[in-house]
């Protein structure tokens, strides 16, 4: 139940705990009510949040620590090592979007030259076509290099957006995907022509794999599992990434950018951006795809 907000503006609750699970905060509220304090709890996407009247606020923490001290296990690691998931639909939107646009550009009778003029040439991108590096990963040879790229953006699209929102979590895939295609281009230079998603599908299973080792790192007891998730992306890169006619190199920096970026946004966060920000990484989204195709050189 949230307090009035005039009570809580008005300085007479204060907060004393934050980011707890539902089974947290049902048990801390068994330990409050046994000290006869009155409580409320906060829902945010961060976790729940527990309030108390400001002149019990010290006794009421104290009675909560002491039976932390008594109680190793509320039922969870720590709090902490919470982080909320969200069920999305955002990766069958990323795949909607991937096969719209190949079908329109098959249907356009020009796929070669949309290829050519829009793919992550490295001697383009250098000479300034920076657009390519974002255009590249909507394009797709055939409909098996579609298929094979749709299907990892549903599983691990899907993964990133759960736990980091449909916006935050878009946006760094699409961040993956155009820097994997910038550092290939500044190591191949010249005589390089790439195409297609998996760049950045790559970089949804990197994301996915350093959000699960920064929330195992936190938990008691799971630093060693911490790293399974890291070899099994890895082990997934070199199964996947470098089979015939697979641009292993873009996969490589396309996972790496991507753990960077998850490790950046796991460690510093207790849970995705509220949703107004989730609507303004969207929208940063849909400015650099569409600048992209329109504004190119």
């Amino acid at each position: 139940m949230m307090p009035p907000p005039e009570i809580i503006f008005s300085g007479r609750m204060a907060m004393i705990h934050e980011g707890l699970t539902r089974r947290q905060v049902d048990t801390f509220g068994l330990v409050l009510s046994s000290a006869d304090v009155e409580y409320r709890t906060v829902r945010t996407s961060e976790g729940w949040q527990i309030w108390v009247p400001k002149h019990v606020e010290n006794g009421a923490a104290t009675a909560i620590a002491a039976y932390l001290s008594e109680n190793d296990d509320t039922g969870e690691s720590s709090p902490a090592a919470t982080w909320p998931v969200t069920r999305t639909l955002a990766g069958v939107w990323m795949v909607l979007i991937l096969m719209a646009v190949h079908l329109a550009v098959t249907a356009s009778g020009q796929a070669a030259v949309l290829r050519r003029i829009y793919g992550a040439s490295a001697e383009q991108i250098l000479n300034g076509e920076l657009y390519r590096i974002t255009t590249a990963l909507l394009l797709h040879a055939d409909g098996l290099h579609l298929a094979g790229n749709m299907v990892g953006i549903a599983l691990f699209a899907t993964a990133v957006c759960s736990t980091a929102g449909f916006g935050a979590g878009g946006l760094m895939i699409l961040v993956a995907g155009m820097t994997g295609n910038l550092l290939n281009a500044l190591l191949f230079k010249t005589g390089h022509h790439s195409i297609g998603a998996s760049t950045a599908v790559f970089g949804a299973v990197a994301i996915a794999a350093a959000h699960q080792l920064i929330t195992k790192w936190r938990s008691a007891g799971q630093r060693f599992k911490a790293w399974i998730p890291l070899g099994g992306g890895l082990a997934f890169l070199g199964l996947m990434g470098s089979s015939m006619n697979t641009d292993l190199t873009a996969h490589f920096f396309g996972f790496m950018t991507g753990f960077l970026i998850g490790l950046v946004f796991t460690a510093t966060r207790k849970g995705p951006p509220e949703k107004s920000a989730q609507y303004g990484c969207l929208l940063m989204m849909v400015v650099l795809v569409s600048a992209s195709f329109v504004f190119k050189r």
